[in-house]
């Protein structure tokens, strides 16, 4: 419920974005569904608002008459609003005026950008696979391990009494585990480590250069199914069980396409973009102090 009041204030307010213009209208004819003051909303402009939403949102208020009638009722408690605050003369001050200067040129800069530059256009797939051979190096997956650890935490400036409760705890756990303890229960209730405890002190997949030197160092080292030594790190004392590996591979054409076009789209954008503000700087005088 919360999205769709969101949905018909953003709605409503795309509605109030156009008032001027519909105030000029010739009246009846357009058929006049809502008015505030002399301000119309007309069923044309109610239908292109909502045809430029997306198609689910569309059935949605095109199949439910009390949804629709809401979208209407915020339309004119927002364009009361608005009314009230120009009689004010609220879109005189200084801050009003900036913000609504600002919104006003975003407006003309993403329907400048709409008529000049076609964002969407597909790029052509012979484009997508020549880039996937000059550049597969980028997609290469390298070895990961997915792991388990005990963190026992132990800053690095800890004094002598610090280290020592460390080290004695971490030896305990590693007796729990000589003993038949599973590491995920050990996890759970030792682990200082917030973000895996929970989870048995699940760290998922990673592959070199995600985590410090000496971690890494001991995970890679360690056999699928096998339990690390004690390692210390900046962070503490650790313990890491390994239960997966993944071998380097390289993905398909197919399966990284999607990536690589949205990656393509947006370098052709974007120097699209730099060639329209490189003519227009040479049409309209530019200074920066």
């Amino acid at each position: 419920m919360q999205k769709i009041k969101t949905l018909f204030f953003v709605t409503c307010c795309i509605l109030i974005s156009s008032t001027p213009i519909l105030a000029q209208n010739d009246g009846n004819s357009d058929g006049i569904i809502a008015q505030v003051g002399s301000v119309s909303l007309t069923q044309s402009h109610l239908d292109m608002v909502t045809q430029s939403m997306q198609p689910q949102v569309q059935a949605m208020i095109n199949s439910n008459p009390e949804m629709k009638k809401e979208l209407i009722d915020r339309w004119v408690e927002i364009n009361l609003m608005a009314q009230e605050a120009l009689a004010t003369r609220l879109d005189q001050t200084p801050e009003v005026a900036v913000k609504i200067n600002e919104m006003r040129n975003r407006i003309l800069v993403e329907a400048l950008i709409s008529s000049r530059l076609d964002t969407q256009a597909p790029i052509p797939p012979e484009e997508i696979a020549s880039f996937y051979e000059q550049h597969s190096n980028e997609f290469e997956q390298g070895e990961q391990v997915q792991a388990h650890h005990i963190l026992i935490r132990l800053e690095e400036e800890a004094g002598r009494e610090e280290q020592e409760k460390a080290k004695k705890t971490i030896d305990i756990i590693v007796e729990k585990l000589k003993k038949g303890e599973t590491f995920a229960d050990l996890a759970q209730q030792y682990s200082e480590d917030p973000g895996s405890k929970t989870n048995g002190g699940s760290l998922g997949y990673f592959g070199r250069g995600q985590m410090v030197k000496e971690f890494e160092d001991a995970a890679f080292a360690t056999a699928t199914g096998e339990t690390s030594a004690p390692i210390k790190t900046s962070f503490g004392w650790h313990i890491i069980h390994v239960t997966d590996r993944r071998t380097p591979e390289k993905p398909t054409l197919e399966q990284v396409s999607k990536q690589i076009e949205a990656r393509l789209r947006n370098e052709r954008n974007e120097k699209a973009l730099q060639a329209l503000l490189g003519e227009l700087k040479g049409k309209y005088p530019v200074m920066v102090k």
